[in-house]
């Protein structure tokens, strides 16, 4: 019986952590993510995507976007991160833009067709014992 209150305590402690570090994220998305969209020009997407990452981590954000209409997608990371590289591609993995090519931390264009798209996000890894950690956010916004 000992064991199991100790086993319900840690997972407690472990689901309250998580949920705060995603409640820390998702404030990070509003207050940094929204001031590198321009949310005078673009509407941000109804969905915030942002996680924790650490240095060598990536993930995917699969988006879809609609034929004749005008978006700028911006990924930003916390101040203790290092420069971010990201890539948008169609399914078939064909690389329409890469930030690692001179590109800043956001891409504008319009899109041509209805089409689902897929941001990758790498954070490049470092040779330091002690990696950083800290909050990425994907922004999606799009001009009415």
């Amino acid at each position: 019986m000992k064991h199991v209150k100790y086993l319900i305590a840690v997972t407690l402690l472990l689901t309250m952590f998580t949920q705060l570090t995603k409640a820390q994220c998702l404030d990070f998305a509003k207050d940094k993510g929204f001031a590198a969209l321009d949310t005078t020009k673009f509407v941000p997407e109804g969905r915030l995507n942002a996680v924790p990452l650490s240095e060598g981590d990536m993930f995917d954000v699969y988006k879809p976007f609609f034929r004749g209409r005008k978006y700028k997608v911006v990924v930003v990371g916390a101040d203790n991160m290092p420069k971010l590289n990201f890539k948008v591609s169609n399914f078939q993995r064909e690389v329409l833009y890469d930030s690692s090519k001179g590109g800043g931390n956001g891409w504008e264009f319009t899109s041509e067709t209805n089409q689902n798209l897929i941001i990758s996000v790498e954070v490049p890894a470092s040779s330091s014992a002690n990696p950083k950690t800290g909050c990425i956010a994907v922004i999606v916004g799009f001009v009415e």
